[in-house]
């Protein structure tokens, strides 16, 4: 993501029990680009620990992010309740370990912002889809066309 503003110094004094808030704007998604384009988000970022054994951060995320249906592409707003954690510590070269993340000691700074996008997309259901009758009726209507249409030009090939 590239933005200093999520980027939190691992040698800083007075990191252990040091908490970072965020609000997440339809800004902050856009520069991710990623699956979601829209939102409105508040983080917290608890740290604790220290840079000669480990960190852990507890990363809170609550709001609305707004997605395209699977099955109409209308947006649909998706509440947002979330809280994940990491370890994250020092060494060599970066790695990401599952639950533990390695910053390379020469850097010594995590930007936090792909976390927090990624823990948000986590939380969401695989399925994006509106509830039974709620898509867009129009675009409902012009997939039945198309799938019609289709279906006739599929009876015409067989025969």
């Amino acid at each position: 993501m590239g933005t200093n503003g999520f980027r939190i110094d691992l040698f800083s004094r007075g990191l252990d029990g040091k908490t970072f808030e965020y609000d997440l704007t339809d800004e902050f998604f856009q520069q991710i680009d990623g699956l979601i384009p829209r939102g409105q988000l508040h983080t917290t970022v608890c740290v604790t620990g220290n840079p000669d054994t480990a960190f852990r951060f507890a990363i809170h995320s609550e709001g609305c992010v707004f997605v395209p249906c699977d099955r109409c592409l209308a947006d649909i707003e998706l509440r947002i309740d979330t809280t994940d954690s990491v370890a994250v510590r020092l060494g060599d070269d970066y790695s990401d370990e599952g639950d533990t993340i390695v910053i390379p000691e020469r850097e010594g700074t995590i930007d936090v912002g792909q976390l927090i996008y990624e823990f948000v997309a986590l939380s969401m259901p695989l399925k994006l889809t509106h509830e039974p009758g709620k898509c867009d009726e129009t675009m409902i209507a012009r997939l039945n066309e198309h799938l019609s249409a289709r279906s006739s030009e599929d009876d015409e090939s067989e025969e």
